[in-house]
């Protein structure tokens, strides 16, 4: 599929014998750094760089907020798009980082993009191109390189071809390492690590529904389904509670206010479709917070309801109260209570609704 993403070079990191690796993966920063700095070079000059200075200051500032976090924080990381519409992120040695602008239309939120990121940077922390160069070589890191990011299939085979013998030897270790860092960086970051179960959940639904085809040289790569089993698995470990709807940025939330004629009101808007618009923003402004509270049990429309009492009617999610329709808020509305009462449920059932259609086809 075309979205599909091939994070960390469709992690093609291998593991070496103890004692094998390249002299200057054992030496200073700086022979990395220079390596990394050579490959950067041979990158741009075949691949063209996005400029668009929004969207290189939205890649950097997340990119270096998770770097900065990592074990590594003291490499110059780089953070660049590349102009291509395949959705892909990869990492040189030395901390350059690059993603493509298929990549920031496949990404639902921040918080998906600072998984990929983290991704790559943990891969660089740990020197993991490094390891692959001194299995193979450095043409057929190149070569392997250029085939996966452009998912150019003749090159792709060549490669194989080439290095099918040094690729037998690919263990899982070194992709999970990156997925399970990724984690610990997030965690000291603004960026919840849910971000990367969400995506890669995404590219398990993908994988699924993918025609079947022999991996041959990279049969020992994770999919995406084993990758999701244990990076929802860590989280767990580490007590992250594992709420979708910020990452994956479905039932959004947006509360306005303004005057009408000389009252102030409050209006609240869901994936931009109307549910409210009533007086005293801060009463409100209490219906969005319980929203946003029941919207991340990721709710079926038939929990909400609308059930009359004494004095009106209570719209409720689940066992949640959303709020009390008055007599008042009727007269604002224009309709009787029963008919505003039940306006309101029906509005947020038929969005809960929609947004459900959306994800089942869209991931």
């Amino acid at each position: 599929m075309k979205h599909r993403i091939a994070i960390a070079l469709i992690g093609m990191c291998m593991v070496l014998p103890r004692g094998s690796a390249p002299a200057y993966a054992q030496g200073a920063d700086a022979e990395e750094i220079r390596l990394g700095q050579v490959y950067a070079r041979r990158l741009e000059s075949q691949y063209r760089l996005v400029q668009d200075a929004g969207v290189l200051e939205r890649v950097t500032r997340i990119g270096k907020i998770v770097a900065a976090a990592s074990d590594r924080p003291g490499l110059p990381y780089t953070f660049k798009v590349l102009d291509l519409e395949i959705s892909n992120a990869l990492s040189l040695p030395g901390g350059f980082i690059y993603v493509t602008r298929g990549l920031l239309s496949f990404v639902r939120s921040d918080h998906e993009l600072a998984a990929v990121l983290a991704h790559e940077i943990a891969h660089a922390a740990h020197r993991h191109q490094l390891v692959m160069i001194g299995r193979s070589n450095e043409a057929t890191f190149w070569t392997l390189l250029v085939a996966v990011l452009s998912r150019d299939a003749a090159i792709a085979a060549g490669a194989q071809l080439v290095s099918v013998s040094l690729l037998s030897g690919y263990s899982r270790d070194l992709e999970r390492d990156a997925d399970l860092t990724a984690i610990a960086y997030l965690v000291k970051t603004p960026y919840t690590p849910v971000g990367e179960l969400t995506l890669m959940e995404r590219l398990a639904r993908e994988e699924q529904l993918s025609p079947r085809v022999d991996p041959g040289a990279l049969r020992d790569h994770p999919t995406a389904r084993e990758r999701v089993d244990y990076i929802e698995a860590d989280l767990k470990r580490r007590d992250i509670p594992i709420v979708r709807r910020v990452t994956a940025n479905y039932l959004r939330v947006t509360f306005l206010t303004s005057a009408v004629q000389t009252e102030r009101v409050g209006e609240i808007l869901v994936n931009n479709s109307f549910i409210l618009l009533l007086p005293d923003p801060a009463r409100v402004g209490t219906v969005v917070a319980r929203l946003e509270q029941f919207f991340d049990t990721d709710p079926d429309p038939s929990e909400v309801a609308a059930l009359r009492t004494r004095d009106g009617w209570d719209i409720v999610g689940g066992r949640m109260l959303l709020m009390t329709l008055t007599r008042a808020d009727a007269e604002f509305m224009g309709v009787p209570m029963d008919d505003a009462a039940r306006e309101i449920q029906a509005r947020l059932q038929w969005v809960i609704q929609q947004d459900l259609r959306w994800r089942q086809f869209n991931g």
